[in-house]
């Protein structure tokens, strides 16, 4: 109970706030008016200026309605009673009138994360606590309107709050500290309290609240209410503290507020295995920088390299326990755990969570498991179906290599049929069981093994090591690094140009009309092509170190001639221009001596340069060996030339060794006898 004291204090606010509020109202805004009109539109038009509203916050009562009279000589107008609307947030006694307008907004924007807002206008909350009634002033955003004394007296009368400290409130207008002030006892009014009930779900997983709107002098509810009244319906877990408080500051009456959340329980995610090469087959055009795209790069094998890693194991998860709000723990799977296991060519790590490429191939995925293969078969022609093919190991086709593709194998290349106007490359060996019809525009290489095959035509042959044919060579440019052999039973080498390193071995060499055919012998042929890359090379630094040494020379005599003005950018250039020219003699250096040892290496070989023909040898021929030239004008049968001293002798015909006989010995032992067609 309050004291004598106390009461006549708060009569006398009372009386003096009453007094305010008159002389206020003098100068306020009618609140009601009558209007005549010609329509009703007009008429709240004319309503709303006078009474300094908006239309939409008006009402009115139509006393006499308008309309032609006479024929339409004459026209009446309206007689109406505009007022200002009834606020929705005055409530009856009846529960389903409990909802109000300002509440359906706040149901609609209540959320845990709200926008923030760039122009707001200033706020006053009055709350009515037992301790007391309190006013927080918020202050305005950006360009919105600060709270006016007018408002704050409004919103403290719908509130039923008559007798309360002014001065204080006025200070508080001016200061916005947003902080709660208590500007007037509490007085009990127990039939306007605000009310919740609280309602729990029935998984036991969310608790609920509803609260109503407090009566005009009527006590707000607070955060230690509504956790009491939570936890009196038993949750002792999930209390969303932080919610609750947001939920009584922006005033979400009528509105459902989950106020306490239990955690669901979590399965664990099962293991997987992720795989980091392709395990599906399909083909994917790329473009290149202008947009262009080839459709014979169809990137079918997927190849792999020795160490590569293949896939990954991802362990599975652990489930995470749940808890509802009775603080019960709700239970959680754990993942199903998978393994990998390793196929041909393929091992686990030390950790058994990653899968290696034993060895460079091409990796397969059959079954769920990964392989890997160093055999690379095609079933048929390689061409517009399957594209150009590289592979990090052997290849087999079994069919042919037709025009404008590209075949590159880490190991060797075997074809049983011919090739045709394609480029092909391997390390090692290249056997082609048929033949080799270039059409000028073929190119076979084989960087580290030999070339074998049935016929060479109109192609460009490369090996590092042999050149085989069973039955010709015709108008072909052939660079082996030993030997190039054709000594079939029919074998003839017609036109074109021959380089190798060792003996050119043939059975018939040129041809009866003259053909122009050239022969080297004993001439590695890429010793002989980086001897021409390294002059190049040599004449390109000799032509810039006379220059550079021009210029260092008209630089020395400038300095020499005139110290006081070779300024510090003078100098600084002709030290630089002496570097240069440092770095050019030493690039000079290197070109000699990686010169000098191509050519040890040509003369270590010179010994092994022949030509043996032995058959028929036609005008037209070339025949060089270990730089010595003779050019073949007459016929001449079972021979062999050699150079001694300078000069190529023609000897009798000197056969082959056991050891140089091995083309059928090669043919016979063709990985392609394996393959099944």
């Amino acid at each position: 109970m309050a004291s004598a004291g106390d009461q006549l204090r708060q009569i006398f606010l009372a009386l003096e706030n009453e007094d305010d509020l008159k002389n206020e109202a003098k100068n306020r805004p009618p609140s009601e008016v009558i209007v005549v009109a010609d329509s009703v539109k007009q008429a709240l038009k004319l309503a709303a200026m006078e009474m300094q509203l908006d239309t939409l916050q008006l009402d009115y009562k139509i006393l006499s309605r308008g309309g032609s009279q006479l024929l339409g000589l004459r026209k009446l107008p309206y007689r109406i009673h505009v007022f200002k609307a009834k606020e929705d947030n005055r409530f009856s006694d009846l529960a389903d009138m409990d909802i109000s307008l300002s509440d359906a907004m706040a149901a609609a924007a209540f959320s845990e994360d709200g926008p923030i807002a760039i122009n707001a206008e200033g706020k006053i909350l009055v709350r009515i606590y037992r301790t007391g009634v309190y006013v927080t002033v918020r202050p305005p955003v950006g360009d919105g309107a600060p709270v006016s004394l007018q408002q704050a007296l409004e919103k403290l009368r719908l509130a039923g709050v008559t007798a309360f400290d002014k001065g204080r409130l006025e200070s508080e207008l001016k200061a916005k500290s947003a902080k709660p002030l208590k500007i007037a006892e509490w007085t009990p009014r127990p039939e306007a309290d605000s009310h919740l009930s609280i309602e729990i779900s029935a998984d036991h997983m969310r608790a609920i609240m509803t609260m109503t709107r407090p009566r005009p002098g009527g006590r707000h509810l607070q955060v230690a209410d509504v956790i009491q009244a939570i936890k009196a319906n038993g949750v002792q877990f999930g209390i969303r503290e932080n919610i609750i408080e947001k939920a009584l500051d922006e005033e979400a009456y009528a509105t459902p507020v989950v106020v306490a959340e239990g955690t669901a329980a979590r399965n664990g995610n099962d293991g997987y295995i992720d795989y980091k090469v392709r395990t599906e087959k399909k083909i994917e055009f790329k473009e290149d920088e202008s947009g262009r795209v080839d459709f014979l790069e169809r990137d079918l094998v997927e190849n792999v390299i020795q160490g590569q890693v293949l896939a990954v194991l991802v362990p599975a998860q652990r489930g995470q326990e749940g808890r509802d709000l009775f603080n019960k723990i709700t239970p959680a799977k754990n993942g199903n755990p998978v393994t990998i296991r390793p196929g041909p060519g393929t091992m686990l790590s030390d950790d058994g969570k990653r899968l290696l490429a034993e060895k460079n191939g091409q990796v397969i995925y059959r079954g769920g498991i990964l392989s890997v293969h160093d055999m690379f078969t095609v079933y048929g022609d390689v061409g517009i179906t399957t594209g150009n093919i590289t592979f990090l190991g052997s290849i087999v086709v079994t069919g042919n290599i037709d025009d404008n593709m590209h075949v590159k194998a880490a190991g060797g290349v075997e074809v049983a049929g011919t090739i045709q106007k394609a480029f092909v490359e391997a390390e090692g060996d290249i056997i082609v069981r048929q033949g080799i019809i270039g059409r000028e525009n073929a190119q076979i290489e084989s960087t580290s093994g030999s070339i074998y095959g049935k016929f060479l035509q109109s192609s460009t042959c490369m090996a590092e090591l042999d050149v085989v044919m069973a039955e010709n060579i015709m108008h072909s440019r052939v660079y082996a690094g030993r030997n190039v052999i054709c000594n079939g039973k029919r074998a003839q080498l017609v036109g074109g140009e021959i380089i190798c390193g060792g003996v050119v071995r043939v059975k018939s060499l040129g041809a009866m009309a003259a053909t122009p055919t050239k022969v080297i012998a004993g001439v590695n042929p890429r010793a002989m092509q980086q001897m021409k890359q390294i002059a190049q090379i040599e004449k390109q630094l000799k032509e810039k170190l006379e220059q550079t040494e021009v210029n260092l020379k008209t630089l020395q005599q400038q300095k020499a001639a005139a110290p006081e003005a070779f300024g510090d950018a003078k100098e600084e250039q002709l030290v630089k221009t002496l570097a240069f020219k440092e770095k050019l003699e030493e690039r000079l250096r290197e070109a000699f001596a990686e010169a000098a040892n191509i050519s040890e290496f040509m003369k270590d070989n010179e010994a092994l340069g022949a030509v043996h023909v032995e058959k028929t040898v036609f005008p037209g021929v070339t025949i060089e060996i270990n730089g010595a030239s003779f050019a073949v004008q007459d016929e001449y049968n079972n021979v062999s030339f050699v150079e001694e001293n300078g000069r190529i002798n023609i000897i009798a015909y000197v056969p082959p060794e056991e050891d140089d006989v091995h083309f059928q010995k090669h043919r016979r032992k063709g990985r392609y006898s394996d393959v099944k067609k």
